[in-house]
């Protein structure tokens, strides 16, 4: 396929994430009083060296698994560690420091940059280039013959030869002909400066990540300094560095592929999902430093809740749980037409004379029902704990169940509960399945999210776009455990 020159923004109505929307209103008004704090501090920088880490390693720079990752986030970049902890000779370790470091300094620089408000432009990136291919002296190109040949790389040039690789299947992905390439990023930063006031961040940055990389403008190092300038762009919406972990490259190739075929939503959705994550995180952390205060600090806050308890401001978080209602009864209604239908299905089937015969039964908890709140109280924490955050089960816990009979009991279950510490006005739903082997005492066994991700919603997000991200989280996860409870069959 022949290169497309690239045009400014397409219409993009609807793809920015009303999620990320809530969440980032959510942490601005949150994020001032925690920005002198040594723990906020020791976060992003251990968030910038995770970002230095993988961007590298997306681009097989070097490789090892994630446990030597988490390492070197807690402890630092040295290169004694990646050798111990990955195997790396010391000598190649230590060049991987250089390289590692450099990235540091990078996504460093462009927290500076964000301060002086200076608009994008050709020489700030090409200066980027520069920067993240400072040891990197030579690279593969295709001469116009299409004969892969070793080229000296200019840093901070842009490209005089074609860099189109060449997929699997023999075929050539085009990007743009080297006699373009000074056009074309004339007119990727135009457009974007142009648009820049009138989309949400991710919209902005999965934009200009991907028009970046459909120029790939330099000979090499294309992939790392778009993921710099996704950065940029998150930064200066007061969120986050972008990290694209190496658990992620399948989905952002794939999301960069969609992108290739004109639909910008996959890479708008994922980046918005690594934003959201950092969010949450901080979000935590926040609730965490406030516990963490010295008591007297705890005694005069608390005096000051008890003195105006029901300012607006609490008022205002207090909002999620008018959500939580209406989404409670979403999953009852959606799950008591689940067993009603599946009932009589099952018992159809169910041999003659059995006792007793197959079939579904389902309940749940919430206020009205306070006795049965604590059930499942240590599956929910081993869930959570697989997806990285805490389950408060102090402010709120409610749960829809459905149990499933046949020769094993299959339970599947929706719970409400808190997200992180405190009342912050974040809840989070999840769902597991697990089954009941009668043969070993009713044990429950083989427990299992029955979800890829948690479902997160707070006060500043809209019931509608909430309703509307639930029902499709909803149905997903039912179609998972479904899944789950045949293969158990």
């Amino acid at each position: 396929m022949d290169y497309q020159r690239i045009t400014s923004f397409p219409e993009l109505t609807g793809y920015h994430s009303s999620e990320l929307r809530a969440l980032a209103s959510v942490w601005d008004e949150k994020k001032a009083a925690l920005e002198d704090n040594g723990a906020y501090r020791q976060f992003i920088e251990k968030l910038k060296r995770e970002w230095a880490i993988e961007t590298g390693i997306i681009e097989r720079l070097y490789t090892w698994d994630r446990g030597v990752t988490e390492v070197l986030i807690e402890q630092g970049i040295e290169s004694s560690i990646i050798a111990h902890r990955s195997g790396i000779p010391r000598k190649d370790a230590e060049q991987v420091q250089v390289m590692i470091r450099d990235h540091l300094g990078i996504v460093e620089g462009l927290f500076g940059y964000v301060k002086g408000e200076e608009p994008l432009s050709e020489y700030f990136i090409r200066n980027l280039h520069a920067k993240f291919t400072e040891y990197q002296d030579y690279t593969d190109a295709l001469t116009a013959a299409g004969d892969l040949v070793q080229t000296s790389l200019t840093k901070g040039n842009y490209k005089r030869l074609p860099n189109n690789p060449r997929r699997r299947d023999g075929s050539v992905h085009a990007y743009c002909p080297p006699e373009f390439t000074k056009e074309e990023m004339e007119n990727l930063v135009r457009f974007y400066r142009e648009n820049e006031s009138d989309y949400d961040p991710e919209v902005r940055a999965a934009w200009l990540h991907h028009r970046f990389t459909t120029i790939h403008p330099f000979q090499d190092g294309n992939g790392r300094v778009a993921r710099a300038l996704a950065t940029l762009v998150f930064l200066r919406a007061g969120l986050f560095p972008l990290v694209v972990r190496d658990s992620d490259r399948e989905e952002y190739i794939l999301a960069l592929e969609s992108a290739d075929a004109n639909d910008l939503h996959p890479l708008i959705a994922f980046f918005a999902r690594r934003q959201r994550d950092a969010i949450l995180k901080a979000l935590g952390l926040e609730q965490q430093v406030q516990q963490n205060q010295y008591a007297d600090q705890i005694i005069n806050s608390a005096l000051v809740l008890l003195q105006d308890r029901f300012n607006n401001e609490k008022k205002k978080t207090l909002g999620v749980y008018d959500h939580e209602r209406k989404l409670f009864t979403i999953v009852r209604e959606r799950i008591s037409a689940l067993a009603t239908n599946l009932d009589g299905d099952l018992r159809k089937v169910s041999p003659h004379g059995r006792k007793p015969p197959y079939s579904t039964r389902h309940n749940f908890a919430d206020n009205t029902h306070p006795d049965k709140l604590y059930y499942f109280q240590g599956n929910i924490t081993t869930v959570a704990k697989r997806f990285g955050y805490f389950a408060n089960f102090e402010q709120h816990r409610s749960w829809v169940r459905i149990t499933i009979v046949t020769e094993r009991e299959f339970d599947y279950v929706v719970s409400f509960h808190g997200y992180g510490y405190g009342d912050n006005g974040i809840l989070a739903v999840s769902a597991f399945s697990y089954s009941k082997a009668p043969e070993r005492g009713s044990e429950l066994i083989d427990l299992q999210p029955a979800t890829m991700d948690i479902f997160q919603f707070n006060y500043a997000e809209s019931y509608h776009t909430i309703e509307g991200r639930f029902k499709e989280w909803l149905e997903g996860s039912l179609a998972i455990a479904l899944a789950e409870w045949k293969r158990s069959l």
